[in-house]
């Protein structure tokens, strides 16, 4: 095959004799004859008008533009080793793709942002567009135009759960200072104490906390509520307010701001993430390699989580 005047078969020759500087050699290394190699030679300086490999007493040295040559010449026999060893699956580091992604303030703070670093160093050219999570996420995914929903079990998408990404527990998070003393709380001090709750879609959804409290026939009195996990903090220190919140992300608020996790005093179910995917996406081996990658962010043991199979809608 030719492409501007050259003939593509004869890189690898280029690549032996550069790198040789011997045609006996070069010709071993890609088994060829001496004389068929000595016959490339001259096809290659015929083209680039050069000599390339020029007598120096009983050895070839290569000119300053054959020097130039070796590494692109490298470079293009290491692409089209990679390219021929792909497999149905596989995903090549330079592919150039966005993924858009619907999920709340939680899952970037617990997983996705690390998720998307660690595809960025394996896949540089893979974009994110990362969109909240809206009362009409669930339409966006429906019409193809979301590549991946990421939503607890309260969330309602008209369609199976493609993947559990993650199981969590609610713990309560109060003012170092200021919040309960000790390291548990009652239920009756919980109750009598006021509350920061998050909510989304303009405070209509009720999330696992608040189905917890009702279950038991109680209500908190929701004296604060805010659309985002990262600004409970600002709000509970200083004051004796009480959040409920996950229990990842309130390791990781621990570790930032003056407050302290207590364990939730009501009996609760395990709040679960799931992963939902246009039927179009279930072939994507890019989106199938991101979730692999958020899977070890997930559960970050020897060989990870591998969350692609359906996992079915809670009872």
């Amino acid at each position: 095959m030719r492409l501007n005047g050259f003939d593509l078969n004869q890189i690898v020759c280029l690549h032996a004799l550069l790198t040789e500087r011997s045609v006996t050699r070069a010709a071993e290394r890609v088994h060829l004859s001496q004389s068929a190699m000595s016959a490339v030679l001259a096809q290659l300086r015929r083209h680039f008008e050069d000599p390339l490999l020029v007598r120096a007493g009983r050895r070839l040295v290569a000119t300053p533009f054959a020097r130039s040559l070796v590494e692109p010449a490298g470079q293009l026999i290491e692409q089209a080793r990679a390219f021929t060893a792909l497999a149905p699956g596989q995903v090549p580091a330079t592919i150039e793709r966005e993924l858009r992604i619907v999920a709340s303030d939680y899952l970037m703070a617990v997983c996705l942002a690390e998720a998307i670093r660690r595809a960025g160093v394996e896949m540089p050219n893979l974009r994110f567009d990362i969109l909240p999570l809206t009362a009409t996420s669930a339409d966006g995914l429906r019409v193809g135009d979301v590549d991946l929903l990421l939503a607890g079990q309260a969330f309602t998408v008209a369609q199976p759960p493609d993947a559990l990404v993650l199981e969590d527990r609610f713990v309560c998070l109060a003012c170092a200072r200021h919040g309960p003393t000790g390291e548990d709380i009652t239920a009756e001090d919980y109750l009598a104490r006021r509350h920061v709750a998050v909510r989304y879609f303009e405070h209509r959804m009720a999330f696992e906390d608040e189905e917890a409290i009702r279950r038991h026939g109680l209500m908190r009195p929701r004296h604060v509520t805010v659309w985002s996990y990262l600004l409970v903090p600002q709000l509970i220190c200083g004051t004796a307010m009480l959040a409920t919140v996950t229990r990842r992300i309130a390791e990781r608020l621990v570790e930032r701001w003056p407050v302290k996790l207590l364990p939730f005093p009501l009996e609760q179910d395990s709040v679960r993430v799931y992963a939902y995917w246009h039927q179009s996406r279930s072939d994507d081996p890019v989106l199938a390699r991101f979730m692999q990658i958020l899977a070890t962010v997930v559960d970050p043991g020897p060989a990870g989580r591998e969350p692609l199979a359906p996992d079915p809608l809670p009872s």
